[in-house]
C-alpha cells in the first residue's frame, strides 16, 4: 500500500511539475539552473517509478524523493529570506505551491522508507526464525 502510495505520488508530481514548469517560465526562461533542476526531478521519480513497478528498486524512488524533497526545502526558504535578493514574500501563490510540493515530497519519501524497511524486515524475518530454530 505505501509502495503503491510513493509510486503513483512520484508520477502525479512528475507530470504536475513538468507541466507547472513550463507554464510557469514559457516565453521567459530564467536562470537555467532553477529551471533545469526541476527537469532532472521530473525525469528521476518517473524513472523511479518504472523501476519500482515489481517492488524492487526502492533506493531508486527513495533517492528521488530525497532529492525531491531538498530542492523544494532549498527553495522554500531561499525565497522566505529577506535578505536575498529573490523572494517570493510578495508572491503567496507560488510560496504556497512550493510548501505543498515540499510536503508532498516529505509524504513520498516517508512511504518509500517505510516500505523499504518493511521489506528488509520481512527478509531478515526468515534468518532469525532459523535461528531461533537451531539454537
Amino acid at each position: 500500500m505505501l509502495l503503491a502510495c510513493s509510486r503513483y505520488l512520484a508520477l502525479a508530481f512528475a507530470v504536475g511539475l513538468g507541466i507547472g514548469e513550463t507554464v510557469m517560465n514559457w516565453g521567459h526562461w530564467q536562470y537555467a539552473p532553477l529551471w533545469i533542476v526541476d527537469y532532472i526531478i521530473v525525469g528521476w521519480l518517473v524513472w523511479a517509478f518504472v523501476k519500482t513497478r515489481s517492488g524492487n528498486n526502492l533506493h531508486t524512488l527513495l533517492g528521488a524523493w530525497a532529492f525531491t524533497t531538498g530542492v523544494f526545502y532549498m527553495a522554500l526558504f531561499v525565497g522566505l529570506d529577506p535578505i536575498a535578493a529573490y523572494h517570493l514574500k510578495d508572491n503567496v501563490v507560488l510560496l504556497t505551491l512550493i510548501s505543498v510540493m515540499l510536503a508532498v515530497g516529505v509524504v513520498g519519501f516517508l512511504c518509500a522508507l517505510f516500505t523499504m524497511h518493511s521489506q528488509q524486515s520481512a527478509a531478515a524475518d526468515p534468518g532469525q526464525q532459523k535461528a531461533a530454530r537451531l539454537s
